[in-house]
């Protein structure tokens, strides 16, 4: 079974990225007579979406690899030959604050950890559903 966690957070990074992928093309349609300012804000909102999506992806090839997933069935999922390229410590340390692991005694908690607590927190949301959080 797919933990809850996991679903929270692809329901909220989806949230995420579509709000910026929504900002793209509203600057796309308001900025026509502006070609400095077409060009920066459609590519500001693109590339907050892509690195959503990016840490997304990234996050969700760390809980596989840390499962035991063939790495060649990772590879073919991912589209590439090197799914490290996207397990970076950002997505490492937002699995470890999604998955309740505690932060090592005398380090500061990581910033994407405590995003990915909050996420865990919060819980995963259900049709129209109040949201149920993913840990007791």
């Amino acid at each position: 079974m797919v933990p809850g966690e996991l679903i929270a957070l692809v329901q909220d990074f989806v949230r995420w990225s579509q709000r910026h992928l929504d900002d793209a093309v509203r600057a796309a349609h308001q900025h026509i007579e502006q070609p400095g300012d077409w060009h920066r804000l459609v590519l500001y909102a693109l590339t907050d979406a892509l690195a959503y999506n990016f840490l997304l992806v990234g996050t969700l090839a760390g809980y596989l690899q840390e499962q035991g997933l063939d790495a060649d069935l990772l590879r073919r999922h991912l589209q590439s030959p090197d799914p490290d390229r996207y397990v970076s410590q950002e997505a490492l340390d937002l699995l470890a604050g999604l998955m309740g692991r505690p932060v090592p005694e005398g380090q500061r908690e990581p910033t994407w950890h405590f995003v990915g607590r909050q996420i865990a927190e919060c819980g995963v949301q259900r049709g129209g559903e109040e949201r149920r959080p993913t840990r007791a």
